[in-house]
C-alpha cells in the first residue's frame, strides 16, 4: 500500500482521538487531512531550534565521533519519559502532514535530503509529542496508532536521524516501541542495538539518557532483544554508566529529574527479570553500583528500580546484607505496588505488576525485611494483586503468592495474612481455577505454611501415593528415609540414594518418586518416613519447598539425619536453628560418597531399613516414632523452643524469643528466675513482649512441668 492509504488511515485513528478529547472535555479541533497543508512547526520543547547540529554517530570506520561530554556543565536539553511527556493541542499537529514529510526525507533509495533535515526533524518531535500523549493519557487503540505509523515507513527515516546523532530521533523511536513488541523486533532487525553500542559510551550525556531510553523499551517489552543486546556488549557498557557521576547535570523528565545513572539502571532492571541473562550481569559487577544506587539514590524511582534488579539477581541469597532495605525503600516499593494496581503512574513512571511482585518475592526471602513488608501494609497491598486484574495476570499472580508464602514463614506475618479479609479465600480460588502448575505449586506451598486446619487436610487428603524403584506400590506401614534436597546438588543426591539401597534401605526422592503435585506427595513422604536426610547446602536454605519440607519434618518429630553438601557451608539463620547441635555428615565431595557412607549408615541404624524386624510397626501410633526433640529440654536449640511455645498457644513471640537466642539452656535460665515472680513478671513482660497477664501465667506454668 502506498505512504498515502497509511496516512489516510492515520488521519482517521486522529479523528477518533479528537472525539475522545472532546469528550474528556478537553481543546479539540475536528480537521480533515490536507496532503497540502503547510508544516506547523511545534516549539522545541528544550527552547532552542529544533534544527541544532547533533553529535553525529555512525557505525565503525564511516565517520568521526564527537567527543564525550559526560562531565560536562552544559545545560542538557529535556528528555521527555514515556508517561510524563507534555500534552500537546492536537489541532497543531498535522500527522499525516509529517508523516509525508519523513518520507521526502529519506527517499526509496534511502537517499536523504538534507535540505529536508529541519522539516524532518520538526515532524520527529510532533510524532513523538502526539504518540506520547495517547500513551499518557491511556487512550484506547495507542497500539493500532503506534503501527500504522511504522507501516507508513516512518521507521526507516527516524532511525536514519538516529544515526545522524538527534536525541529526539531515538525518543520517538522509544515511544513507538512502547509495550509494542513487534516495533521493538523490527529496530533490533535494522541494527538499532548495534549502531548504540559502537556509539554509546563516545556520546553526550543528553544522547546517552536517548539511547539508554530507547534500550529500555527493547528489554521492558521484547524477550527476544535480550540476547541481541547481551552479544553487543551492552551490559559492561551499562554497568559503567551506572558508576559515573553525573554530578549536578540531571536530565529532566517531567515531575522528576534523573542522571544518567537511572537510565542505565532501568535497562540493567529490566534485563534482570529473565534469569537467562543474570550470569552475564553478575559478570559485568552489575550488583554493586545498583547497590550503590539503591542506597544513595535521592530519586524515589531510581531507588526502586535498583533495589528491585539486586532483588532479582542475588535475592535469593537470605543472609546477603546488600538485600538489606531501609523502611523508607520498603515504603515507596509498596507505594508503586499499590498504584500499578490501580493503573496509575507514580514517581512519573506507570509500573508493571508482574515485576514489582517479582522484586518483593525475593526480597521477603530476608527474615528482616518480612518484618518491614508487613509493617508497612504490604501483605495488604499484595492482597490486591491477588484479588485482582492485572497484565500478565498469571505470572503477577505467581509472584505476588511466592512472597505471601516467604511472609508466612514468619509468624507476625502470618497472622496478618490470615486476617486481612478475602485473601485466603483468593488464593483458595488461585489454587481451584489457574491453569499454571507452578502458580498452583505455590498456592499450596503459601495454603500449608499458613497451616490452617481445612487447607492442611485437603491437601493431607489429596496426597500422592508412593511409588517403590521397581514400580510397585509400597504398603502404607512400610516406612522409608526421605532424601530432601535442592535440586543443584541432584546428582551426589542420587548416589546417596543409591548406596542406601544397595544397602538394603527404602528411599524416597522426588525425583521418580512422586505421584500427585510437589506438595501434596512431600507431605506424604515425610509423613511415611522413619528417617529424613536434609541435604544442607546454601540453596537449600533459600528455599521455601525446602524450608516447607524441613519445617514439616520437624513438626512431625521425625529422625532429622543433615547430610552435607557444600564445603564449608555453615546453615544459619531457620536451618542453622532447625540443625541446631546434630552431627553433620559430610558428603560435599562426590568421589568420597562411596567411602562415607558407613558412618551415615551407622547414624539411620534400621530406620528405613527394608529387613529390618519391626513386629509393632503395624500397631503403634505416629507418636512412636523416633524424635528429634530431646527429653530434657535443657538441651534443645532454638528451633526446638520456637516449637514448644507453638504448642503452648504463645507462637505470637516466637520471634522474640528468636531475637534473644532463646534456646533449652536459655529457656532453662528463664525458669530459674521464677525464684524472684515479681521479675519474672517484669522480665516477659519489657523483655519478651508478652504483656497480656493471662498469656504470662501460662508461660510460667509450662516452665514450670517442663523444668520441675
Amino acid at each position: 500500500k502506498s505512504t498515502r492509504n497509511y496516512t489516510s488511515l492515520l488521519a482517521c485513528a486522529f479523528r477518533k482521538m479528537l472525539g475522545q478529547f472532546a469528550q474528556q472535555g478537553r481543546r479539540a479541533t475536528a480537521w480533515a487531512p490536507n496532503p497540502n497543508a503547510p508544516i506547523i512547526p511545534l516549539q522545541s520543547r528544550r527552547g532552542r531550534a529544533a534544527t541544532s547540529t547533533p553529535q553525529a554517530l555512525s557505525t565503525p570506520g564511516t565517520g568521526p565521533h564527537a567527543p564525550a561530554t559526560t562531565g560536562s556543565t552544559a545545560t542538557f536539553r529535556s528528555i521527555r519519559s514515556r508517561v510524563v511527556a507534555e500534552t500537546v493541542t492536537m489541532n497543531a499537529v498535522n500527522v499525516e502532514q509529517h508523516l509525508l514529510t519523513l518520507s521526502r526525507f529519506l527517499t526509496p533509495g534511502d537517499e536523504e535530503q538534507l535540505e529536508l533535515l529541519p522539516a524532518a526533524l520538526t515532524a520527529t518531535d510532533a510524532i513523538r509529542e502526539t504518540v506520547a500523549t495517547a500513551v499518557n493519557t491511556k487512550m484506547p487503540g495507542v497500539k493500532n496508532l503506534q503501527t500504522n505509523v511504522v507501516n507508513s515507513g516512518a521507521l526507516a527515516p527516524l532511525t536514519a536521524l538516529a544515526r545522524r546523532g538527534y536525541p529526539e530521533a531515538f525518543e520517538a523511536l522509544q515511544i513507538l516501541s512502547y509495550r509494542n513488541t513487534h516495533v521493538c523486533q523490527q529496530l533490533v532487525e535494522k541494527g538499532v542495538v548495534d549502531l548504540i553500542s559502537n556509539t554509546l559510551n563516545d556520546s553526550s550525556v543528553d544522547l546517552q539518557c536517548a539511547m539508554c531510553f530507547l534500550l529500555t523499551a527493547f528489554a521492558a517489552f521484547a524477550d527476544s532483544s535480550h540476547a541481541p543486546m547481551m552479544r553487543a556488549g551492552l551490559v559492561p557498557k551499562l554497568v559503567l554508566l551506572c558508576r559515573t557521576q553525573v554530578g549536578g547535570n540531571a536530565v529532566e523528565m517531567g515531575s522528576r529529574a534523573a542522571t544518567l545513572q537511572t537510565r542505565a539502571a532501568a535497562v540493567l532492571r529490566n534485563l534482570a527479570h529473565n534469569q537467562r541473562n543474570h550470569a552475564v550481569l553478575i559478570q559485568a559487577g552489575a550488583v554493586e553500583p545498583l547497590v550503590d544506587i539503591m542506597r544513595s539514590s535521592a530519586d524515589p524511582a531510581s531507588r526502586i528500580n535498583a533495589a528491585v534488579a539486586v532483588a532479582c539477581l542475588v535475592g535469593h541469597e537470605e543472609g546477603n546484607p546488600r538485600l538489606q532495605l531501609d523502611e523508607d525503600l520498603v515504603g515507596e516499593m509498596l507505594e508503586v505496588l499499590d498504584a500499578a494496581c490501580q493503573g496509575g503512574m507514580k514517581y512519573g513512571i506507570f509500573w508493571t505488576v508482574w515485576k514489582l511482585c517479582q522484586g518483593l518475592a525475593s526480597l521477603s526471602v530476608n527474615d528482616k525485611n518480612k518484618e518491614m513488608i508487613t509493617a508497612k501494609g504490604g501483605v495488604e497491598i499484595l492482597a490486591e494483586v491477588v484479588m485482582g486484574r492485572h497484565h500478565n495476570q498469571e505470572t503477577a499472580h505467581r509472584f505476588a503468592l511466592s512472597a505471601l508464602w516467604n511472609l508466612a514463614f514468619n509468624e507476625r506475618s502470618k497472622t496478618v495474612i490470615i486476617e486481612t479479609p478475602g485473601l485466603v479465600d483468593s488464593i483458595r480460588n488461585i489454587l481451584a481455577t489457574s491453569e499454571s502448575p507452578k502458580t498452583r505449586e505455590v498456592a499450596k506451598g503459601a495454603l500449608w505454611t499458613l497451616g490452617l486446619e481445612q487447607d492442611v487436610k485437603s491437601l493431607q487428603e489429596g496426597g500422592g501415593r508412593l511409588v517403590a524403584s521397581d514400580g510397585g506400590e509400597v504398603e502404607t506401614h512400610t516406612q522409608h528415609v526421605m532424601l530432601s534436597y535442592e535440586w543443584g546438588c541432584q546428582q551426589s543426591v542420587m548416589l546417596i540414594k543409591s548406596e542406601l539401597q544397595k544397602a538394603g534401605y527404602m528411599t524416597w526422592m522426588d525425583i521418580d518418586k512422586m505421584s500427585g503435585s510437589t506438595l501434596e506427595a512431600m507431605a506424604k513422604a515425610v509423613e511415611d518416613s522413619a528417617a529424613v536426610l536434609v541435604c544442607v547446602s546454601k540453596r537449600y536454605k533459600e528455599s521455601q519447598a525446602c524450608r516447607t519440607e524441613a519445617e514439616y519434618a520437624f513438626q512431625q518429630r521425625k529422625k532429622i539425619v543433615p547430610v552435607l553438601m557444600e564445603a564449608d557451608y555453615k546453615p544459619t539463620g531457620w536451618l542453622g536453628a532447625l540443625m541446631g547441635t546434630r552431627l553433620y555428615f559430610n558428603m560435599s565431595d562426590v568421589r568420597q560418597i562411596p567411602s562415607k557412607m558407613g558412618s551415615l549408615i551407622k547414624e539411620l541404624g534400621d530406620a528405613g531399613r527394608i529387613n529390618a524386624q519391626h513386629k509393632d510397626t503395624a500397631v503403634r501410633g505416629p507418636s512412636m516414632i523416633v524424635a528429634t526433640a530431646s527429653d530434657r529440654a535443657d538441651s534443645w536449640n532454638v528451633y526446638e523452643v520456637e516449637e514448644w511455645l507453638k504448642r503452648i498457644r504463645c507462637a505470637e513471640y516466637v520471634g522474640t524469643f528468636r531475637e534473644h537466642n532463646m534456646d533449652g539452656v536459655a529457656l532453662s535460665g528463664l525458669h530459674r528466675m521464677g525464684t524472684d515472680m515479681r521479675f519474672l513478671h517484669e522480665t516477659l513482660r519489657s523483655e519478651f513482649g508478652i504483656g497480656v497477664m493471662g498469656h504470662r501465667l501460662r508461660m510460667i506454668e509450662e516452665l514450670n512441668k517442663l523444668f520441675g
